[in-house]
């Protein structure tokens, strides 16, 4: 072990204990207590990023096919039996997605009617999501019924399977504007028979009805749809599928992974990581100047052996070197003890679920969490580099 490095470690851990030695230890657990806070916040975005993730798989398909030139289009338009064939594709689900108006008793809501098929129900995680009442969507006796998202069913102040019908308006498709309501809109009756509850995008958003009973009542052709929703085989690679789908169908539609149809939110949820990430690091060096007093403390108490080493021969990057490496230590120290503390923390919250939501506040228990390795390395990296460039600056001051 090089010399400069022994009387480092002797600075920080030997010798007397007096308010300096004290100084420099409490700086080691500043250091370790900033990088735990980056991992364990870091962390638990990840977690909420997985629980939001697992909402939306529930929901989203695998790829989404859209016309670029209108807003419906024929199914046959996009060649549905050779897509079918593909290898991959498991379930190819017609739907029908409009903004509607939706009435029951006294209450009213603007929301959007969206019409599925029969293969829906097979493929999608909204039946298993439906909390009160069923995923019905006929009665037996092929009446339409309707499922409901949480926050419209609340706002409309919905009974389900009760004596009321939900009235859905619509505009009447190709028709010339009039001031008119009953010549403006086309209107009909869905009993409701379930609630569903996911995320508040789609609890929000829409009302499930039977595609046939949307047909008619949009007045649509009956192969017309607003989109096609694929999904695909668990073995299935979704990126080689819509590739495959983009050679078949061509130029004129889009064909949509997951990620593509929750853009604008995903892209909101890495920003916000990333701002929370920024303001941590630019704490951290506010907190590095704790390193900064705790080495200018130190080469002052140490003004006599400074002195010393200098008459028994030592030059000045000798020195240098014993209270940039005496910094060094405080930050890789901190941050490997931080690193193990967050972890800890982590795993705790993970298996035990220490920190708990308020009942009935959300749709798990605890603070979900999810430990990354590039999360871990990232928050090393900025730590490390920050505390070393904070040990140099008081050690350039030796003279």
């Amino acid at each position: 072990m090089k010399l400069p490095l022994q009387i480092s470690l002797r600075y920080l851990f030997g010798g007397k204990r007096n308010l300096v030695n004290i100084i420099a230890k409490i700086s080691i657990f500043g250091v370790a207590g900033m990088t735990a806070a980056l991992i364990v916040i870091l962390s638990v975005f990840n977690g909420f990023d997985m629980v939001v993730r697992g909402l939306m798989n529930q929901v989203d398909p695998d790829i989404k096919i859209e016309s670029l030139r209108g807003k419906t289009f024929q199914v046959d338009s996009i060649k549905k039996q050779q897509i079918i064939a593909l290898e991959g594709v498991r379930h190819f689900v017609e739907n029908i997605e409009e903004t509607a108006l939706f009435q029951y008793e006294k209450h009213q809501l603007i929301s959007v009617i969206k019409g599925v098929d029969s293969n829906y129900v097979q493929c999608n995680g909204v039946p298993d999501a439906t909390f009160v009442g069923g995923f019905v969507l006929k009665d037996n006796f092929n009446n339409p019924m309707c499922v409901l998202g949480s926050d419209i069913a609340s706002k409309l102040q919905v009974v389900v399977n009760g004596f009321h019908y939900l009235k859905i308006y619509v505009p009447i498709r190709n028709e010339h504007i009039t001031l008119v309501p009953e010549e403006a809109f086309r209107s009909s009756l869905a009993m409701p028979s379930g609630v569903f509850h996911i995320h508040q995008d789609y609890d929000s958003k829409f009302v499930y009805v039977p595609i046939s009973f949307a047909r008619v009542l949009l007045n649509y052709e009956p192969d017309e749809v607003s989109s096609i929703e694929i999904f695909c085989q668990p073995d299935a690679n979704p990126n080689d599928v819509a590739d495959k789908i983009k050679e078949i169908i061509g130029d004129t539609f889009t064909v949509k992974d997951r990620y593509q149809q929750q853009d604008l939110l995903y892209k909101i949820m890495k920003s916000e990581k990333l701002s929370i990430f920024v303001m941590l690091i630019f704490i951290f060096i506010i907190a590095s100047f704790n390193i900064i007093g705790a080495l200018t403390m130190l080469i002052i108490d140490k003004k006599g052996d400074i002195e010393t080493l200098s008459h028994l021969g030592a030059d000045k990057t000798f020195i240098h070197n014993i209270f940039v490496n005496t910094g060094r230590l405080i930050t890789i120290i901190g941050s490997v003890a931080g690193m193990a503390l967050g972890i800890a923390l982590c795993l705790i919250q993970k298996h035990f679920g220490v920190i708990e939501f308020p009942e009935g506040s959300f749709i798990i228990n605890s603070y979900p969490v999810d430990i990354r390795l590039w999360d871990i390395i990232i928050s090393l990296l900025a730590v490390i580099l920050i505390g070393f460039v904070a040990s140099v600056i008081p050690a350039r001051r030796i003279k």
